[in-house]
């Protein structure tokens, strides 16, 4: 049973009543939209990983610098919370009313959103007051998919459903909070690879977004930045937006979150790291660079 008083908390932030937000703003005819994507916010559950490993205001920082922007929407890539309890939901739900001045914002459900963050675990705080973790939307000549994997797998019934919410033409964007880990993308070898990923259903998951041509997968989970190009797709991993920068095997580590512009001629990503830098990320085939040449063939200074 979730608590009416936190119910009443979330009842802005619903994801139907977002949508419903968003559908009453005017879509350019088709032409442009832009969006903020944020990634993982929630501070650790331990205080060993919050002192060595972040600082605090990241989350509140970066959700008042995008909202100044001309975007039209916001999504939260998940982990909003360090472990899905109702005490946690009630002090995120307060940083976010405070931080949020009207804007749509859209969540997707990350494993530290469950009961639990790993093992088993379930997500019904989070269904009681965001909604239903899988769902779709439309925007501007562009179809958004928002797909759960917080249980570090996507079932059969989820993809079949994949497979029809993508069936249309046109722009295809697709956001979850764990990468499929069988692309070996991010978050190391082996065993230690399993933590930067979902397992079950993610070599299908990759062939269904190349079959239907995506975009964009944004994605979470890893505290870290990176770009990568797989089967047609390329997979954008921002999981900067408040959360510990422990240690990962990734070296493009730190506090960040993107905004994306969306045209009939482009899509052009900027990332806005926490320092004040911003980047864009280049529209041709990324090339992963080594230790020596990462600063000039990852970014470019705008």
């Amino acid at each position: 049973m979730v608590p009416e008083k936190l119910v009443l908390m979330a009842s802005r932030f619903r994801t139907e009543r977002q949508l419903r937000r968003l559908s009453r703003l005017p879509s350019h005819g088709g032409d442009k939209v832009s969006f903020a994507v944020l990634g993982d916010v929630e501070p650790s559950r331990f205080w060993i990983y919050r002192k060595l490993f972040n600082r605090e205001g990241v989350f509140h920082d970066q959700m008042h610098e995008l909202q100044s922007q001309d975007l039209t929407f916001t999504v939260q890539l998940g982990d909003m919370v360090s472990k899905g309890t109702r005490q946690n939901y009630e002090v995120f739900l307060r940083h976010l009313r405070r931080a949020w001045t009207g804007r749509p914002y859209l969540t997707v459900i990350g494993n530290h959103d469950r009961s639990r963050p790993n093992g088993p675990s379930h997500s019904t705080l989070y269904r009681g007051l965001f909604g239903k973790p899988n769902y779709l939307f439309d925007h501007a000549g562009v179809r958004f998919v928002v797909l759960d994997s917080s249980a570090k797998r996507v079932t059969r019934t989820q993809l079949k459903w994949l497979r029809m919410a993508l069936d249309v033409p046109g722009r295809k964007i697709v956001f979850t909070h764990m990468p499929p880990v069988q692309l070996s993308l991010w978050g190391g070898v082996g065993r230690v690879h399993e933590l930067g990923g979902f397992i079950g259903g993610s070599r299908e998951f990759a062939d269904i977004v190349s079959a239907a041509k995506v975009s964009r997968v944004y994605m979470g989970h890893v505290h870290a930045f990176g770009v990568q190009d797989h089967g047609g797709v390329r997979y954008v991993l921002t999981g900067g937006g408040g959360s510990a920068l422990f240690p990962s095997g990734n070296s493009d580590s730190f506090h960040h979150y993107l905004t994306v512009e969306i045209t009939h001629a482009a899509i052009r990503e900027r990332v806005h790291s926490h320092d004040g830098k911003v980047f864009h990320i280049p529209q041709g085939l990324v090339i992963l660079p080594t230790h020596e040449t990462r600063e000039r063939r990852w970014w470019e200074l705008v």
